[in-house]
């Protein structure tokens, strides 16, 4: 392998990867991402691209070529390519089982549940079989979660059964799709969590703060620290994640999605990537989430995960109804006070994610208000069900 040994390879080139190669400049390191297209967000600040595809081996090994060590900015990878590239001495962080873990729901569920970390109840269908549906909500109640064993994000690849009749439905659409499947009893959520882990090849662990997320329709759409969580609850989700993290072998940062129950915490996903529960630690945190997945891949000393403020909000910027550049409207969130505004030069379309908003603080409700406005501001529609905070436009 030849190249720069201060160069850090991405597999994939959108706004982590792009996040990731500003942190990598301002440490002095050289960044290759790989890009299936040529306008992908990171192009344009990333030291080289690379155009290719990450199933293609010759497109790997291009990238490769030209750096010390490849990470990545989606798990949208073949596994037995990344295989090959590592018997032939490719350095890969995270390796291959941890992204393995990351990509199959079963294999997760499966290694944690085996670890005795806590994870829903769940049943890993051998083929699309409503019975076997049927007998497990017999067991654990209708209505029931349904997934994809692979390649679900952001809400995809998950569906609700309500009944019988809705579960011959989703078995019948994934046989058609020859999509694998497992089974979840639906948790009762009191709070959505996120923790972000970082991790050395020898084990060396930082983890930041513990957040509260609001999804909407399986979309982040605000991060809040340490929102209404409990210190006892912050200290048992930490716990749990740094745990995850040791099963997983993971090498960089690995986030932990979970669900806060009146049962406990359960562990529900995990991401071996920077991660957008995240985005909060650039300004929020000592050292954001995109400099310590490089210092981790790259093997040095981790910095500190401290929050710089009592609280912090993080609001997503999301493409409106009529496709507006929020970019035009960029004086007006920055008018907001304390609005760190991080767009991410993509192409703006209704629904897009297109950048987030973080604002640092004294106050909960204060914070939450401004990244709300500033982010109203750049056209973000406010999803139905989420109650925005007083005071900010609908």
């Amino acid at each position: 392998m030849t190249g720069d040994s201060r160069s850090v390879g991405i597999v994939g080139a959108g706004q982590l990867a792009r996040m990731a190669c500003e942190a990598a400049s301002a440490l002095g390191l050289r960044t290759v991402v790989l890009a299936e297209h040529a306008d992908d967000a990171a192009t344009g600040v990333a030291d080289e691209v690379v155009l290719g595809v990450p199933s293609r081996s010759k497109d790997l090994r291009l990238l490769a070529d030209r750096c010390e060590v490849v990470t990545f900015d989606h798990e949208l990878v073949d596994l037995d390519v990344l295989r090959t590239l590592i018997d032939e001495g490719v350095t890969v962080r995270p390796g291959v089982a941890t992204l393995e873990m990351a990509i199959d729901k079963a294999e997760m569920r499966a290694r944690l549940s085996g670890a005795g970390i806590p994870v829903p109840a769940h049943l890993v269908l051998a083929d699309p079989d409503p019975a076997a549906i049927g007998t497990f909500a017999s067991e654990h109640g209708w209505p029931v979660v349904v997934k994809a064993a692979r390649g679900g994000y952001d809400g995809k690849g998950v569906w609700i059964a309500a009944d019988a009749e809705q579960a011959a439905e989703i078995c019948q659409q994934a046989s058609a799709s020859q999509v694998s499947l497992l089974v979840e009893e639906l948790v009762a959520i009191e709070a959505e969590l996120a923790v972000l882990v970082a991790r050395r090849p020898d084990g060396e662990t930082r983890s930041w703060p513990v957040v509260e997320t609001a999804q909407v329709d399986g979309v982040c759409r605000e991060v809040l620290v340490p929102g209404r969580l409990t210190p006892d609850v912050a200290a048992a989700a930490r716990d749990v994640a740094e745990r995850v993290a040791e099963v997983a072998g993971s090498v960089g940062v690995l986030a932990v999605e979970l669900f806060l129950s009146r049962h406990g915490l359960v562990v529900n996903e995990v991401a071996a990537r920077p991660h957008n529960s995240g985005h909060w630690t650039i300004e929020g945190a000592v050292t954001s989430q995109f400099e310590n997945h490089l210092r981790a891949v790259l093997d040095l000393p981790l910095g500190s995960t401290a929050i710089t403020a009592p609280e912090v909000a993080s609001v997503n910027v999301f493409g409106s109804a009529e496709g507006a550049d929020p970019g035009a409207a960029l004086a007006d969130a920055l008018a907001i006070d304390g609005a760190h505004v991080h767009l991410y030069g993509k192409a703006p379309r209704p629904g897009r994610k297109l950048g987030h908003v973080t604002v640092c603080g004294e106050h909960a409700d204060d914070v939450r208000a401004r990244a709300w406005t500033a982010a109203r501001a750049l056209g973000t529609p406010v999803p139905a069900g989420l109650i925005v905070p007083e005071g900010v436009a609908r």
